[in-house]
């Protein structure tokens, strides 16, 4: 298995088992293709794209606001220290 499909369903993963299971194969086939040994840059450039708008309508698919990442801690804590100044 290659990084990027390994990244990939890592991502699908943290998206919940709704997108896990429902075996995005497309996306996987794309990153498979996409880590190829062979691929052109041309190819490269078409997969690429092709694989962000599979991440991108999975993206919608996955539940919303059920757990932050990082970011959203930071910006969390970020906000208590400006309401604990003011």
């Amino acid at each position: 298995m290659s990084d990027l499909e390994t990244a990939l369903r890592a991502a699908l993963e943290r998206w919940g088992p709704e997108i896990a299971d429902t075996a995005p194969a497309a996306a996987l086939d794309t990153a498979r293709r996409l880590d190829g040994p062979k691929v052109s840059p041309s190819a490269a450039s078409l997969l690429h794209g092709q694989l962000r708008q599979y991440l991108a309508d999975l993206r919608e698919l996955a539940p919303s606001g059920e757990e932050g990442d990082e970011i959203d801690e930071l910006t969390e804590r970020r906000r208590k220290r400006r309401a604990a100044g003011e």
